[in-house]
């Protein structure tokens, strides 16, 4: 390109630009997380520049899920930008959030049905007899986890309004010999969870002590 080639673009400032872009990511960035979060803790979640599956081989029994691309697309009508109407941003955005929410959604509960059905950790209700039974059993299956302030951390049920209804009234109309089972079956799992808790932290050499 010639010194006479070179023309100067009077309608770009190259550095607020730039600055926009940067505004741009971190906002989709922090409405990602805010909808991950919705599901689990954002520390658990981890971030990876490259790789094509997630891989333990110290335990090959782990389901390998590998990776899944999410993607979102924002259509800004040229009528908003002409009539300058500042709130169709503010619908992309959430066009954006609502669909980054839809896949990471589907995403969360297939790979929770996938893991479940490689396991064998599954419950039927159909076949338990009862609903009641059934959450019984499920409560068996389920190993309860502590969370990092040593508190155990009891297991989460995901259901839609009909399960929510129907859990809803079979706790309602539980018998006190079925409510006494499942305390007795949480009290039991809190303790075993503690338990592996302690086992774990005595594998790490001094581990608590101050230098």
């Amino acid at each position: 390109m010639t010194g006479q080639d070179k023309t100067t673009n009077y309608f770009i400032d190259t550095e607020d630009d730039s600055k926009i872009q940067k505004s741009l990511s971190e906002l989709l960035s922090t409405l990602q997380k805010r909808t991950m979060a919705m599901y689990i803790p954002l520390e658990n979640a981890q971030r990876l520049k490259h790789g094509g599956a997630f891989q333990n081989p110290a335990a090959p029994q782990v389901l390998n899920g590998g990776l899944e691309a999410h993607s979102s697309q924002i259509n800004l009508p040229y009528e908003s930008v002409a009539q300058h109407d500042i709130s169709a941003m503010e619908r992309c955005f959430k066009d954006f959030q609502d669909q980054m929410g839809t896949q990471f959604a589907q995403m969360f509960y297939r790979s929770i049905s996938n893991a479940c059905d490689h396991s064998g950790n599954v419950v039927d209700a159909s076949k338990s007899g009862s609903l009641q039974q059934a959450f019984i059993e499920m409560l068996e299956t389920v190993e309860f986890g502590v969370d990092k302030s040593g508190n155990v951390a009891l297991p989460e049920i995901h259901v839609g309004k009909e399960g929510f209804d129907k859990l809803n009234k079979m706790m309602i109309e539980a018998t006190p010999e079925d409510r006494k089972i499942i305390e007795e079956i949480k009290e039991r799992k809190s303790k075993e969870a503690l338990e592996r808790e302690l086992q774990r932290k005595a594998k790490f050499v001094h581990y608590g002590e101050e230098e």
